[in-house]
């Protein structure tokens, strides 16, 4: 791959960051929101954790994060990812799976969510072509329903990550609609990601107030100023995943409406290019804001 200018500047200012970065453990307690815990998502560093595992590791610790959840790791077996946690004194609560790992050997996703001391197996995408359809969400249902029983009898529990394509019209009001309704509540749940709620043109307040016994999991995830919204397409550019409280999104609505609906464990999640720099700075603003 060439290595142009932009790219080594990206390279040299992750690689700096990595060195600013605290190495003691006495960072300030994390602000946990009532009744629930503040995590971190690794996709956020998952270009450090290519170049540096242990230290991104240290780094992400050294934040004050005790627990994270699995994604963006480089290639690795579960028992390598298990143990390199470990070392970095983080434990995983949740991991992404393939919707075709699950459906084709879910029996391995059990064993490497017992390797990891998992509680939450997550889905991250629902197979379909440019737009979502009600055929696909049906199918994905009763695939979720199975899945969510399967996961129950081995003492774990299947969430799907809403990723902002669902939002399109159906006769339930959208197909994120259809997929609320359609999934027992008993045996699926669901991670709201905040950024793509937006993106796709939902209300994450809305949401929770409606389906908020449904949600347990959420990514906390602000929007840059200016970037459009209403766009089903479950893709945007990476800057536009901006620290939170300098976006578009009400984090005192938000949390507030995911509090009162229980909702058990908040990521962090950070596309951008220079998470590094911006993930202290969402630590920050959560420090000040009051929830």
């Amino acid at each position: 791959m060439e290595l142009t200018r932009r790219s080594f500047v990206r390279l040299a200012a992750g690689a700096a960051a990595l060195m600013r970065s605290p190495v003691s453990l006495d960072a300030a307690p994390l602000p946990h929101p009532p009744g629930g815990r503040l995590a971190l998502e690794l996709y956020s560093l998952r270009n450090e954790l290519k170049r540096d595992l242990a230290g991104t590791l240290k780094m992400a610790r050294a934040w004050g994060f005790e627990h994270v959840e699995v994604a963006g790791l480089p290639p690795m077996s579960a028992d390598e990812a298990a143990r390199a946690l470990q070392t970095a004194d983080l434990r995983a609560a949740s991991a992404f799976f393939d919707f075709g790992r699950l459906r084709d050997n879910f029996a391995s996703v059990v064993r490497d969510a017992r390797t990891l001391g998992l509680e939450y197996l997550i889905c991250g995408w629902i197979p379909h072509d440019r737009t979502l359809t009600p055929a696909d969400v049906d199918r994905a249902i009763g695939s979720f329903n199975a899945w969510g029983a399967a996961a129950a009898r081995e003492g774990l529990r299947l969430g799907y990550h809403i990723h902002g394509y669902e939002f399109v019209a159906s006769p339930d009001g959208t197909l994120m609609d259809t997929l609320f309704k359609g999934t027992d509540p008993a045996l699926v749940t669901y991670e709201m990601d905040v950024f793509w709620v937006v993106r796709g043109g939902g209300d994450p307040v809305a949401l929770l107030a409606r389906y908020g016994s449904q949600i347990r999991l959420a990514h906390l995830k602000d929007i840059r100023r200016g970037t459009p919204v209403g766009i089903p397409t479950g893709e945007a550019p990476d800057e536009t995943s901006v620290a939170l409280g300098t976006g578009i999104i009400d984090w005192n609505a938000v949390l507030k409406a995911a509090v009162k609906a229980g909702v058990k464990w908040y990521f962090i999640e950070d596309e951008h290019p220079e998470a590094v720099r911006q993930i202290p700075q969402t630590l920050e603003f959560l420090q000040r804001l009051k929830f």
